[in-house]
């Protein structure tokens, strides 16, 4: 079934402190994430000094963001959940700077690389001294049936081998970083999670799916991508494979498509979308014909890259 372009996918959206007024800026950052992410109480010794950005994208049961500020404490009180609650597991991935984090009468110190996953909906406290900039995943519990939601938080150091932590750290920040271009499969995202919030105590089925779509998404453009590559680098037999995206209702192929297709869209209406050929997309995004490409693109979105393209570009000649 195609997606109109009311429906496709969009981009992640930026909220920043830069044009507040220094007095309203904790205020304005406050009614942003209770919107965007998580409701939290924050304070910070100089109100004047204190800076913010966050780039958000919702995926559905899935919120991501990469968050940047200037030192500050958030807290997430008992009073604070129960008036706002999220319903959701926490995920943070540290990239620059040490946070302290205090829940369940635990106080944990966070430095860059480590994976934090916690319960949205407990009391906890955490503070950057020297400033902040992480990945954060909010996954409705609903999407995690058979996963029990940790009483303590669980923390993954950076020098721990787990590819969990580290898959869903490269998918978000491709999502919500620096150079975000693609946006990710929100199945993806649950499965990734679902086998960090569990410590690994989850399905094999969800385990090796988990994997294998982290693999494609670091491998989507290499033409040469193959089942027999994918089932190799997860440790399970091409016919495993098979399985696991069947019980999703999916296929390998089927899959492989649908993100490059949701690649491309990304590029084509990125900011350097005019000055791209659609022959390039289709080749950056792993396709090795062009026909092919524009017929299953227009099938997919019920527009042509050409359309999707034009339309970007309108749009930026409308800002300001």
């Amino acid at each position: 079934m195609a997606t109109s372009l009311a429906t496709a996918p969009r981009p992640a959206h930026t909220f920043s402190t830069t044009d507040v007024p220094s007095a309203q800026r904790l205020r304005a950052w406050e009614e942003h994430n209770a919107a965007a992410l998580i409701a939290l109480r924050c304070r910070t010794p100089k109100v004047e000094d204190f800076r913010a950005r966050e780039d958000n994208l919702s995926l559905g049961r899935v919120q991501l963001a990469r968050v940047r500020t200037t030192a500050h404490v958030v807290e997430r009180p008992a009073d604070l959940v129960e008036r706002q609650p999220t319903g959701s597991v926490a995920i943070y991935v540290s990239l620059r700077g040490e946070a302290l984090f205090q829940q369940a009468g635990g106080r944990r110190m966070l430095r860059p690389g480590d994976v934090l996953v916690c319960d949205a909906d407990r009391h906890f406290v955490r503070g950057f001294g020297r400033g902040l900039d992480e990945l954060a995943v909010r996954v409705d519990r609903r999407a995690l049936p058979d996963v029990a939601v940790p009483g303590e938080p669980l923390i993954v150091r950076a020098g721990e081998a787990n590819p969990y932590g580290r898959a869903l750290a490269r998918l978000v920040g491709r999502a919500v970083g620096v150079n975000a271009s693609t946006r990710p499969d929100e199945q993806t995202v649950v499965d990734l999670a679902s086998v960090l919030v569990s410590d690994g105590a989850t399905r094999p089925p969800v385990l090796h799916r988990a994997l294998a779509c982290a693999h494609i998404e670091d491998r989507l453009r290499d033409p040469r991508l193959s089942a027999p590559e994918v089932a190799d680098a997860v440790g399970i037999s091409v016919r495993q494979l098979t399985r696991v995206f069947a019980e999703v209702g999916t296929t390998f192929p089927r899959h492989v498509l649908g993100r490059r297709l949701e690649l491309a869209y990304g590029l084509l209406s990125g900011p350097d979308a005019a000055a791209t050929r659609t022959a390039t997309v289709a080749a950056d995004c792993g396709f090795t014909s062009v026909a092919h490409f524009s017929q299953t693109f227009h099938a997919r979105f019920g527009s042509t890259a050409g359309e999707v393209r034009r339309t970007t570009a309108k749009r930026g000649d409308r800002q300001p």
